[in-house]
């Protein structure tokens, strides 16, 4: 399926206040020794023919921090707010034209969050 079928938005996250409330593992059952990286950015790709949504995570150096199938958009923005709370950042859209949303996620996170150490 052709990229520009699809929605595609991402958020930032910014310093998580508290306890980790999602851990995303690999595999199953949740292993606390496999934890993958608190992620930078969440990517929303939502498929308009079966309706399917993803919830995509990654660090700002490009670790893949887990992902989540949900069945409506409405779902996914809701888990990405129980996730991460007043850290989640403001949604936009990935531009047409990008052709690879997830480089775009991690390199737009990147960019904007390769300082944030030193605030």
């Amino acid at each position: 399926m052709n990229e520009r079928t699809r929605t595609r938005r991402i958020a930032l996250i910014g310093p998580l206040s508290g306890e980790r409330l999602t851990a995303q593992t690999g595999g199953y059952p949740l292993d606390p020794s496999k934890m993958l990286p608190v992620a930078d950015v969440v990517l929303l790709v939502v498929d308009r023919e079966p309706g399917a949504t993803m919830l995509f995570r990654y660090t700002a150096h490009g670790a893949f921090g887990g992902d989540t199938f949900h069945t409506s958009t409405d779902e996914a923005l809701e888990q990405a707010q129980v996730e991460y709370g007043e850290a989640l950042g403001e949604w936009m859209p990935v531009p047409d034209e990008v052709p690879d949303a997830h480089a775009f996620a991690v390199q737009y996170a990147h960019d904007r969050l390769n300082g944030r150490g030193g605030w």
